[in-house]
């Protein structure tokens, strides 16, 4: 019989323990062998589960529909393949049409168009149990996003004209005024609050004063960019979540005030 093999880790830690694709692969590949199943595909992806369009799984349901004799899908364990019920039910689908066995090597189980409920039943507990621990993952990012708000934690890529600063372990620790570009971007604000620019000529001046992304290939900030950066409330001290502002714990570039007027430039207020 034909087989694929999909392999497919989410994290970073899953690469460090014995998690990896090429692990994943190889022990694949060993249990085909000793199956006597015949490799013509091997999918692997870096992929988080959590999302709700994958693209690469797409990818495998489509090899299973056009091919023309019954497939076997091999897989390290049953979370490396699905987290929900919304993939059993083609997947069964397929089963039941005997188009697709399943192997799933660390539960020890294959599903095909003959099992009996009770391999049936390990496989729906299985997915089960993976589908409880995204759902604690999604439980446990919203207790830390909103432990974040109480405390004035910006959870994401700081604004231009900060850095975030990392801690020993990688994780962002602080994010402090870029010694680099945080005069540019309070310049920026000044300018545009006086209403002789619009936001064209603006940007022309800002890449004239040498403001440039923090991208590796760093380049002058667009229009888009310096209408975003004149509408973002962090420079004054709040961030904005979800269309509510909260107080961040950071040092602010700038006033309210001059806040402020920019709105009301930008408004056409005199």
């Amino acid at each position: 019989m034909k087989a694929i093999i999909l392999a497919r880790v989410s994290t970073e830690e899953q690469m460090n323990e014995g998690q990896s694709i090429p692990a994943q692969l190889a022990r694949a590949r060993e249990y085909a062998k000793r199956k006597g199943l015949n490799i013509y595909k091997e999918y692997q992806f870096d992929e988080s589960s959590i999302k709700d369009h994958r693209e690469k799984f797409e990818q495998v349901i489509e090899e299973i529909k056009k091919a023309k004799e019954p497939v076997a899908l091999i897989v390290e364990t049953v979370d490396r393949l699905q987290r929900g019920f919304k993939e059993s039910v083609l997947l069964d689908e397929f089963r039941k049409q005997g188009k697709l066995e399943i192997h799933f090597i660390r539960e020890n189980l294959v599903v095909h168009k003959d099992s009996n409920s009770s391999e049936i039943q390990r496989w729906d507990l299985a997915v089960f149990l993976a589908k409880s621990f995204v759902l604690q993952i999604s439980d446990d990012v919203k207790r830390t996003n909103e432990y974040k708000k109480r405390h004035g934690e910006w959870a994401g890529k700081s604004p231009i004209g900060y850095i975030n600063v990392l801690g020993e372990d990688g994780k962002k620790k602080d994010i402090i005024p870029d010694p680099a570009r945080a005069h540019l971007v309070v310049r920026m604000f000044e300018l545009y609050a006086t209403g002789n620019y619009s936001i064209r000529t603006l940007t022309e001046e800002m890449k004239k004063s040498g403001l440039r992304t923090t991208l590796k290939n760093a380049k002058p900030l667009t229009t888009g960019m310096i209408h975003s950066t004149l509408q973002n409330p962090f420079y004054y001290g709040m961030m904005r979540v979800k269309g509510e502002l909260y107080q961040h714990k950071y040092e602010p570039l700038i006033s309210q005030e001059l806040f402020d007027k920019v709105q009301q430039v930008k408004a056409g207020i005199p």
